[in-house]
């Protein structure tokens, strides 16, 4: 018995930039992709002996469709299960079998079994030895259905026997599951459970001891990133974690690594000392929006621990850089934020700001109201992705939602702006790129600035000039990844809208368009929420928080 296990494409769109894909930095580097499939590569850790396993990644090679396996394994959240069905109908029609596990199969089970055979909802690792004895033994059914959340010390590690792990940009690992907050916008803990779940230390250093190493010719050495949906889930676990990895990081066992927290990792010093001390480069904090009204909105009382520049400023001191998560579109939301939320970045230096349209997924209490509300333009899963708007805000038109949206990432990431951002960022920094890397990097992007227009190679020269600078603590790994960011923006022009031009006119000077009183009242701003005025003053003792303005 054979079983493949094939990762899908995001879009069915192959001409579509994907963000998280990174395609400037893969064509500079030399990788295929940046992340795999950590879930489904699991999964597959998990077949027991005497079964086959194959593995495909559509953006490392083609699907082979008339491949004889007994058993096609596919995984997708919603905005990829589009393409995931398009794969399995070309299986089915050869055939094949297809099982389809995954977030958007657990939500939406019913709609999964129209498009496949075989549907597995929750995590997977408990109920997959079960299909596949029961594919040997020819009885296969329609549903399994995880009755219960395994323990972290029970997931195996990732087959990475199976796969290319030398062309993905990232080594990934997994530490914690589940979640007690309750955002109105995702739906993690409904597929992970609201209790945390801690993979042991010893098992996780194991794990990173064993990961494939190398990569490319040209980054031999890749970084870590750790996937959990809040690194910290519990703070004392966190820490003997940090703890161990301590060791791994000083003997290079680890490269530079970033993870996902919440934002009260920057209240508590310790913690962060820990983090800087074994290697964290990148934090990644979801802030989601800078306005009180909206925090409220979305229930995320954790982001009113501190205010968000001090975080900003703890986390900067240590040498550590921040990718700030936002999303737009709430009903909180007014054309104001926009321009709200680039001074915020801007001001602060936060290297890295991505953003997302609101996009109310399935299993989420956003989704089931505004589907009680009739609010949904449609459920096209494959615009589903964040990048999209499918519905109306309250104080928002559409149009000015998705100009808005990449209003900010050519602001962010297609003007000067960039360049203050990373000069201070080069200056916090003790330690520099040396004068023989800096040159490999222009080399690198030369072929870019050849293809590139005008814009391109104005704003390139600018941003390999500063680099070049013998003054800054430049480096090349950060300038890659903001110019990747800004081909994501050019490449989101696509999208814009006819009313382009008079959106940004607005956007840039919200007092240019007429606003009510319930606009006006929805202009607090986080750091004016005076607990947590009150609590960040208290942590920092004499000091007042530092003002934006």
């Amino acid at each position: 018995m054979e079983i493949s296990f094939v990762a899908t494409r995001k879009n069915s769109d192959r001409t579509e930039r994907e963000l998280y894909e990174m395609d400037l930095l893969l064509r500079v580097l030399g990788f295929k992709r940046a992340f795999l499939d950590l879930g489904l590569f699991t999964v597959a850790g998990c077949t027991p002996p005497g079964t086959r396993v194959h593995v495909v990644d559509e953006y490392l090679e083609e699907i082979d469709y008339g491949r004889p396996s007994d058993l096609v394994a596919l995984s997708a959240k919603t905005s990829c299960v589009t393409r995931a069905y398009e794969v399995a109908r070309r299986f089915r029609e050869k055939g094949r079998r297809v099982v389809l596990g995954g977030i958007h199969a657990s939500l939406r089970p019913e709609e999964a079994l129209e498009h496949v055979d075989v549907v597995v909802t929750g995590e997977a690792e408990t109920v997959w030895p079960m299909v596949v004895k029961d594919l040997h033994a020819g009885s296969l059914k329609q549903r399994y259905d995880a009755s219960e959340y395994p323990s972290m010390s029970a997931v195996p590690v990732p087959a990475w026997g199976a796969t290319k792990a030398k062309q993905y940009l990232f080594q990934q690992v997994q530490t914690t599951r589940g979640c007690p907050f309750k955002c109105r916008f995702c739906s993690v803990p409904d597929i992970s459970g609201q209790d945390f779940r801690f993979k042991p230390v010893d098992q996780v250093v194991r794990e990173l001891r064993a990961m494939p190493k190398g990569g490319s010719t040209l980054a031999p050495r890749r970084p870590l990133y750790v996937v959990d949906d809040n690194f910290i889930s519990r703070t004392r676990y966190t820490k003997e974690l940090l703890r161990a990895l301590v060791p791994l990081y000083k003997n290079r066992e680890i490269e530079g690594w970033s993870a996902e927290t919440t934002l009260n990792v920057a209240a508590d010093e310790e913690l962060l000392d820990l983090f800087k001390a074994a290697g964290c480069a990148t934090m990644i904090i979801g802030f989601e929006s800078v306005s009180e009204a909206t925090l409220n909105d979305m229930d995320k009382p954790v982001n009113f621990c501190i205010t968000y520049q001090e975080a900003v400023e703890r986390i900067h001191a240590r040498g550590m850089t921040v990718v700030g998560n936002f999303i737009v579109g709430f009903d909180t939301d007014t054309r104001s934020v926009f321009k709200d939320t680039l001074d915020f970045v801007q001001r602060t230096g936060i290297l890295y700001p991505f953003f997302s349209i609101l996009t109310p997924m399935p299993g989420t209490g956003l989704f089931d109201d505004m589907k009680a509300a009739g609010c949904l333009d449609h459920e096209r899963w494959d615009l589903y992705d964040t990048r999209h708007v499918v519905f109306e805000p309250k104080h928002l038109r559409r149009d000015e939602l998705l100009d808005g949206y990449i209003w900010l990432y050519e602001q962010c990431y297609g003007t000067d702006l960039l360049l203050d951002r990373l000069e201070r960022a080069w200056r916090r920094r003790t330690q520099g790129a040396s004068m023989a890397e800096r040159l490999v990097l222009s080399s690198l992007l030369a072929p870019e600035l050849v293809r590139g227009d005008s814009e391109l190679r104005g704003h390139y020269k600018r941003a390999l000039g500063l680099m070049n600078n013998r003054k800054l603590h430049t480096e090349p790994g950060q300038l890659l990844f903001v110019l990747d960011a800004y081909d994501f923006a050019r490449a989101m022009r696509r999208w814009s809208t006819p009313n382009r031009g008079a959106n940004y006119q607005v956007i840039a000077d919200p007092s240019r368009a007429p606003s009510n009183a319930d606009e006006v009242s929805l202009r607090a701003l986080q750091w004016e929420n005076r607990k947590t005025l009150a609590r960040t003053e208290t942590r920092k003792g004499a000091r007042t928080s530092l003002p934006i303005v």
